[in-house]
Order: structure tokens, then sequence, then C-alpha cells
């Protein structure tokens, strides 16, 4: 008898009116509806990312290719710009006893204190 009594909760519960399987229908296709309509404004908006990001590259393309231009001119006025190459300065280094045996012994004092 139990058995049947829970057979028939859960065909009244699978017997849902078609009314409120009709209307839980109508939903999911207007959220589905949303939903593609924000992603096609997401992607009208990539699409002028987009353009912007093209624009912007022919942009610096155009620049490059006009300093170039300006470049091979200024080249074939004063000709091209050789490198100056300086020579590269030794550093000689010195120990500390040679430097103290080549200078003279200054007196200093410091108050009563007579340093050599």
């Amino acid at each position: 008898m139990s058995e049947s009594n829970s057979l028939v909760k859960l065909q009244r519960l699978l017997l849902i009116s078609d009314s409120d399987m009709a209307a839980a229908a109508q939903q999911l296709i207007q959220l589905s509806d949303e939903d593609n309509n924000s992603s096609s404004s997401n992607n009208s908006s990539n699409g002028d990312n987009n353009k912007i990001i093209k624009a912007k590259k022919s942009k610096r393309l155009f620049e490059q290719s006009q300093d170039e231009i300006t470049s091979s001119k200024i080249e074939e006025i004063f000709g091209k710009e050789e490198e100056v190459v300086r020579p590269i300065k030794q550093r000689r280094y010195r120990f500390l006893d040679s430097i103290y045996k080549e200078t003279k012994p200054m007196k200093v004092s410091y108050g009563m204190n007579l340093w050599y």
C-alpha cells in the first residue's frame, strides 16, 4: 500500500500541468534569447574593438614608413652617418704600497696627537 501511495505522489509530481510546463519552456526560451542578444552585442562591441585595433596598427605602420622615408632622404642629402668609435680608455690600477712608497709622509696634527 505504501508503494502505491509513493507511486501516486510520483505520478502527481511528474504530471505537472501542461500550462506550467509551457510557462517554464517560455521562460527558458526568453532566457536563451537574452543570452544570445547579449553575446551578439558583445560580439559587435568586439568587432568595434577589432576595427579600432586595426586602425591603430595601420596608423603605426604609416608613421613607421614615414620615418623610414624621412631617414632615407636625410641619408641622401648628408650621406650615411658613420659611427664614431671612441678608443676604450684603459684603466690603470696601482697597489697601495707603491703609492705609499712614492709619496712623502705628512705631519697632520689633530689636537695633541701627531700622525705621520
